[in-house]
């Protein structure tokens, strides 16, 4: 099993640890030892027998050129823990950790497990031979198997996520927005516990749960309902490498290449909810009796 581990999260997590007796900084030296701890300890519970960590070039990730309606991340504090800098080098110079440009580190995990997934995973036979290790919620959107390890009141998880569990965990994120961790509004005064939301649960395809989410853009934008939706699926959307887009190719820029990539899916799902519409439209007509007959 090849873990594949969001690094990000040792930078912040163990970033800012302070010494319980003295309450100052926890020195540079026990630092480095714990996060290589939480690894190995990462490595072990996957029973991984090959890994490849990823980070994130914040600047230039392409979901801040995305965000209109607010800026992404932005409730985050700039400023950053004081260790992160070091535990960041401490990973690319250790444990060969990869530097993600234009996108986020998420995207990386996801696009790698998808790759090798290849075929749709409809079960846990379908899956490849990877593992996701990371504690975001996003990266449940993701197929295949899923690595959570404890911390705080998060305790330690192993999971599977199916293609339409995945599907499932997006569009109900589309609806609520993500505003308190990556500042997408969503649907303002949708929250978990709302009826819209609920009703993902209750379907069976990709179509359906898209509808829902049409419906209630349109109900609440009007005319502006697709820009809207756009937007947020772009942001919420993990990167996937979908075989119609052809994003391998180290000199596609990752901006254009996660626009397509949501988008076309997108403007599939509306073309063939629309075609719906005009059948059923047709049929009702045909159903409806000339006004000239005798029945």
């Amino acid at each position: 099993m090849k873990a594949l581990v969001d690094a990000d999260l040792f930078c912040y997590s163990f970033g800012n640890m302070e010494e319980l007796e003295s309450g100052g900084l926890l020195p540079w030296e026990i630092t480095r030892s714990l996060v290589d701890a939480n690894i190995n300890s990462i490595l072990s519970a996957t029973k991984a027998d090959t890994h490849q960590l990823y980070l994130t070039d914040s600047p230039s990730n392409f979901r801040l050129e995305v965000a209109t309606i607010l800026p992404y991340k932005g409730g985050r504090p700039s400023e950053k823990p004081p260790h992160h800098a070091a535990i960041r080098q401490h990973l690319i110079d250790n444990w060969n950790a990869k530097v993600v440009y234009g996108m986020e580190a998420d995207d990386a995990l996801g696009i790698a497990q998808c790759y090798d997934n290849r075929d749709l995973v409809l079960s846990e036979a379908d899956a490849g031979n990877t593992i996701i290790c990371s504690r975001d919620k996003d990266l449940a959107m993701i197929p295949g198997h899923h690595y959570s390890w404890e911390c705080g009141k998060q305790p330690e998880r192993t999971w599977f996520v199916t293609e339409i569990e995945g599907l499932k965990s997006f569009y109900k994120q589309l609806l609520t927005g993500d505003k308190s961790v990556d500042n997408i509004l969503g649907l303002f005064g949708v929250g978990a516990k709302s009826v819209c939301v609920k009703r993902i649960d209750t379907y069976e395809t990709e179509l359906e749960m898209f509808t829902e989410c049409w419906l209630r853009y349109e109900e609440r934008f009007g005319s502006y309902a697709w820009q809207f939706l756009v937007e947020n699926a772009q942001l919420l959307w993990m990167l996937r490498c979908d075989p119609a887009v052809p994003v391998y190719a180290d000199t596609i820029d990752r901006a254009d290449v996660a626009r397509i990539e949501v988008l076309v899916r997108l403007e599939e799902l509306y073309d063939e909810y629309k075609e719906n519409l005009d059948c059923e439209a047709r049929s009702d007509a045909a159903e409806v009796p000339n006004a000239g007959s005798k029945e």
